[in-house]
């Protein structure tokens, strides 16, 4: 019986553990898009990372 409450307890800690990464995640997200004059509500992560890329590229080649 207590190591079923553990075992419970454990899985309630790590499912507040991860929504608040998702959280996280979700405002560095929002952050993200705002910089990159992007539509926060409709950039999905994908999208983001592969603006990101594409940034990158970019400014890669213009220092050269």
């Amino acid at each position: 019986m207590i190591l079923r409450f553990c075992v419970i307890q454990d899985s309630i800690n790590a499912s507040k553990d991860l929504q608040k990464e998702f959280a996280t995640i979700e405002k560095k997200k929002e952050e993200l898009a705002d910089y990159f004059c992007e539509d926060r509500k409709n950039l999905s992560l994908e999208d983001l990372f592969s603006t990101m890329k594409t940034f990158r590229e970019h400014f890669l080649k213009a220092l050269q």
